[in-house]
């Protein structure tokens, strides 16, 4: 039978009730019905001599509900005074059972965790039945036993389950204890000695121990406690009467209806017509919302009001059958269900309220969002079949590109020449020019056969270690990582240079982008014992923090702490779903079908954890996030973002318009299933499953957003120009077709970054030139004038090298690029006057760091330091990673080209590049600047361009003589490489 029918609601508080139960009330000491509904106190109902009722220690953390309450998180339920009435009377009879109708939140508590308690620390107790993992406890202290009650009677393993339980404890005159469940003896073994060293000035506790620190999850029916052992037909008596309080209750309900209720057909019809007028979307009364399904089984403002499989346990039932007459549903206005109504009610709840997936009643925005394009499931897209004569297209995304050309009338650019082709490959795939050598190898390929040589350099390069170095610069900050907490003190994080190393492995091996999703969320619940996985986490822990010590107020921590979870909540949605789900902290999205509803139940997810700094499964030191326990903490909906306004409880969710089909909760089932067992929520897990799932979850527009991201970086736009922002506010794709076509072919071969750059690499439109198109036919329009802002791709739109890749190819010319990968970051010298009126603890940046081989290292390696910005990346747009960063500016201002002048890393690194060219080169002026180009630039200079230079180099090197400077020559050639540093063709790609 059910256990869940027997959870009915207390509506006649008295002994008399109790007695029309059927309960067994000889012995009765204290019983405790869970049934006031709301407040800090729990009666005592036995009926006993003087009540001993219980006191809530911290009623935010409970939620009550129709005749019994539901523990969310730690709190501790006590006796205002000493249990004397129970143990005395214990200790006299010699005999004691105790009974509690209980609801497991999880079947692995760990601690023992405390149901039911008479004792006074975790070593001093009388008796105590818990919880232990997934079996049942009990310690009873006799003369025989220790302080603590140990050795404790312990059910079998898998004796305790997650469903509505009754659960007694039986303990005679003779020492003989036996174990319940269900009303089956499932242990049965002597206790030897007697009650006499029990203390009578121990309280009675519930759910926790006196210390706090054994906390029970769950839901909590009935205690009771007796001074006597009941017999075996006496806890059978007490189980068939459930924990009914109220046996008149089914007579005041109608009785379900004898046949299969079908919910479209029957139960919405009845929602419809009964209920949606203040229970859907844009009228959600109570914070109740019975159109969609998770809301409804979530419930509103007072709790949950279905109760699968038990409609008397259902709410619901209550209100609209009038058991209250004062909360009658619908209200008194109302035609009122009629008895056939209910009964389906009734019906459809006991056989399990079965939801189907797609007859929800959304919300007006949510039906608009449901046809938005992005947030649909991936749709097959196949590539337009190639036209006669078409002798420019070279891969599917060409002939994408060439319709749009063609129908809009517009040419193509000439093809990029081969040696500035190699220099864009280079630069964008592994971030590094190539040296002269390698452009006259490619050349020479090029001529033989284009489209291998292509292909051949792009294999190449995306083989090379230095690929991961490249591109994870892009993703780290999408993410905002840095090294330092940010804010006021700015303390440093030495070892979150672990999650850097984790992205550029990852993107290095290729690591298919849903798995790399799905450890930056969850890799310490998918594989616990690997340190990389948990590295990955540093996802989660790569945005700003602070460190607030225990003298701040309670606000400020709260303050704080919800900060730090909106940013990984924003940045999640932003990162990898292009939608800014942060703007419903406050409020309902004010466009996208996103409610703050949803935004909270996205938010506890997280909630259960924080950032950790200790050690990695191998030992070394690590900064990732970590589950607190395996207990769900309780997360509130906070009316417009303030944390004292409590509106709702909420649980796990995920964004409704872009589910089909699963609902969170299915997630987490499947997540806690297959997880191995670990002091973990498995929140995040099932988050990372749902947010990779193309056929129910959000993966289809994961892959749309990452798609485009890989774009952008190629192009300087992406397909979808609002690469933020794929919401109805968005900006529609240039090319939707492709797009899809796209993110159809990364899934399905197996989400791989690198096959999908070898398609845009090797595409004719990505070899493009940039030069601005001339008209060439009698059809062909001015592209400037058709499309200004080259949105079909009619040429490559030039692109300046970002501070990092400038820096790098500084050093790589000069010679004295340091290839060390990965391990600890290195921090350049900033000059000391750049942290002037900084307070920054926990980690001051040095005045004096060295210029040596340790710091010319590549800048994904160098150290960021949120409020010590490095004064080169500063003037040319390095983002200060506050949040995260999906696209750079790309301003064009004076102190830049101050900066290029005067700062002293150009300067060092012209001074390198110039001993480098006159070790090569010696007096030979026309060799020296054949040799600066090819290595700036990868072609050879014009004519002029060498008489302008060696004119240069020879006047200045007059000029530093006659100031009587030593080593004129050098310091003439270096004025030269430094001036080549600051020309457009070097700070620019193409």
């Amino acid at each position: 039978m059910c256990k869940s029918l027997f959870c009915l609601f207390l509506l006649i508080p008295s002994l008399n009730a109790w007695a029309e139960s059927n309960r067994v009330t000889d012995g009765l000491q204290v019983l405790y019905a869970f049934d006031e509904g709301e407040g800090d106190v729990v009666h005592d109902r036995s009926g006993n001599g003087e009540s001993l009722d219980l006191t809530i220690t911290d009623v935010n953390k409970v939620q009550w509900s129709r005749g019994f309450v539901t523990l969310k998180n730690e709190t501790l339920i006590k006796s205002g005074r000493p249990a004397k009435k129970i143990q005395q009377s214990i200790v006299q009879s010699k005999e004691l059972s105790i009974e509690a109708w209980v609801k497991p939140a999880n079947d692995n508590q760990s601690g023992p965790a405390r149901i039911v308690s008479i004792s006074s620390d975790t070593s001093n107790r009388n008796v105590t039945l818990g919880q232990a993992a997934n079996a049942w406890e009990v310690r009873v202290r006799t003369n025989s036993t220790s302080v603590n009650g140990t050795p404790p009677i312990v059910s079998g393993s898998g004796t305790c389950s997650t469903e509505l339980v009754h659960v007694v404890y039986t303990r005679d005159s003779t020492g003989n204890a036996v174990l319940y469940v269900d009303a089956d003896a499932i242990v049965s073994q002597p206790v030897a000695g007697d009650l006499s060293n029990w203390d009578d000035d121990f309280h009675l506790l519930v759910a926790n121990e006196a210390t706090s620190d054994r906390a029970w999850l769950g839901e909590l029916h009935l205690v009771a406690i007796y001074s006597r052992a009941l017999t075996p037909g006496e806890v059978k008596q007490n189980y068939a009467a459930g924990a009914d309080q109220d046996p008149v209750l089914a007579e005041k309900v109608p009785s379900p209806v004898a046949r299969s209720v079908d919910f479209v057909n029957d139960v919405q019809p009845i929602l419809r017509a009964y209920c949606y007028e203040c229970h859907s979307a844009g009228n959600e009364e109570g914070n109740l919302n019975l159109a969609i399904k998770a809301r409804a089984m979530e419930g509103g403002e007072h709790g949950p009001v279905l109760v699968r499989g038990n409609s008397l346990g259902s709410s619901m039932v209550h209100f609209v059958s009038g058991v209250e007459p004062d909360r009658m549903m619908p209200p008194d206005d109302k035609q009122p269900l009629n008895a056939e109504q209910i009964g389906i009610l009734r019906a459809w709840i006991d056989q399990g309220a079965t939801w189907p997936a797609g007859v929800d009643v959304l919300d007006p925005r949510l039906e608009k969002a449901r046809e938005h394009w992005s947030f649909q499931r991936l749709k097959h897209s196949e590539a337009p079949v190639r036209r006669d004569g078409d002798v420019w297209t070279r891969t599917s995304i060409d002939v994408f590109i060439a319709e749009k050309l063609i129908k809009s009338e517009i040419g193509v650019s000439k093809p990029l020449a081969p040696n500035a082709l190699a220099r864009r490959i280079y630069f964008d795939v592994i971030g590094l020019p190539p040296t002269p050598e390698q452009v006259e190898t490619f050349v020479s390929r090029y001529g033989e056969d284009p489209i291998q040589a292509v292909r051949s350099l792009v294999d190449q390069l995306l083989s090379s270690q230095h690929y991961g170095e490249r591109w994870a610069r892009h993703w780290l900050d999408l993410v905002r990582f840095a090294e330092s907490d940010g804010q006021e003190s700015d303390r440093d994080r030495p070892s979150a240079y672990r999650y850097r190393d984790f992205v550029i492995h990852a993107l290095n091996d290729d690591m298919p982008f849903d798995h790399f999703v799905r450890w930056q969320i969850a890799g310490d619940e998918y594989e616990p014992d690997n340190p990389v996985a948990v590295a990955a986490t540093g996802f989660l822990t790569a945005g700003t923090n602070s460190k607030l010590e225990e003298k701040f107020i309670e606000e400020e921590r709260l303050f704080n702490r919800y900060n730090e979870l909106d940013d990984v909540v924003s940045t999640l949605g932003t990162s990898m779903l292009g939608i800014t789900v942060g703007c419903a902290r406050c409020h309902d999205h004010k466009y996208d079908a996103f409610s703050a509803r949803e935004y909270y139940r996205l938010l506890s997810v997280f909630h259960s954890g924080d950032r950790k700094s200790g050690k990695l499964p191998n030992g070394e030191d690590g900064l990732f996030f970590k589950d607190f326990d395996a207990n769900v903490r309780t997360t509130w909906l906070f009316r417009r973002s303030d944390f004292f306004d409590r509106e709702l409880e909420v649980n796990i969710g995920f964004p409704e318009m872009l589910s089909a089909g699963r609902d969170a909760e299915q997630y987490w089932t499947d997540a806690k299933s297959v997880s191995p067992k670990v002091e973990s929520t498995f929140q995040r897990r099932a988050l990372a499953e749902w947010i990779t799932d193309v056929e129910f979850g959000g993966g289809a527009l994961l892959a749309r957003v990452i798609v485009n991201r890989l774009w952008q970086h190629h192009f300087g736009q992406g397909l979808v120009r609002t690469e933020n922002d794929f919401g109805v506010r968005g900006e529609a794709p240039t090319h939707p077709e492709l797009l899809e076509y796209l993110a159809n072919d990364f899934v399905t071969n197996g989400w791989q970054f690198k096959r999908l750059q070898r398609m845009i690499l090797n595409s004719a439109v990505y070899q493009q030139g940039a030069e601005r198109w001339e008209p060439r036919g009698e059809r062909d329009f001015d592209a400037m004038k058709v499309d200004p802002d080259n949105r079909l791709l009619w040429k490559m739109t030039p692109m300046r090298l970002e501070a990092e890749a400038l820096r790098d190819a500084m050093l790589s010319v000069s010679g004295t690029l340091n290839l060390q990968a990965f391990g600890p970051s290195f921090k350049p010298y900033i000059p000391p006057e750049a942290n002037l009126a900084r307070n920054i603890q926990g980690g001051n940046y040095p005045n004096d760091a060295p210029d040596n081989a340790d710091t010319r290292r590549r800048s994904v390696y160098m150290f960021h330091k949120r409020l010590v910005p490095y004064p080169l990346f500063q003037a040319f747009d390095r983002p200060d990673l506050l949040v995260g960063c999906s696209r750079r500016q790309n301003t064009t201002v004076a102190p830049q080209a101050m900066a290029m002048l005067n700062d002293r890393f150009v300067r060092a690194c012209a001074t390198d590049f110039a001993k480098r060219l006159l070790g090569d080169c010696g007096d030979d002026d026309a060799k020296l600047v054949e040799d600066s180009f090819g290595l700036a630039f990868s072609r050879l200079p014009s004519d002029s361009e060498t008489q302008a230079s060696i004119s240069f180099i020879q006047a200045q090197s007059e000029a530093r003589k006659e100031r009587d400077k030593l080593e004129a020559r050098l310091e003439a050639v270096a004025d030269y490489c430094q001036a080549l540093f600051g020309l457009n063709e070097f700070i620019y790609v193409d």
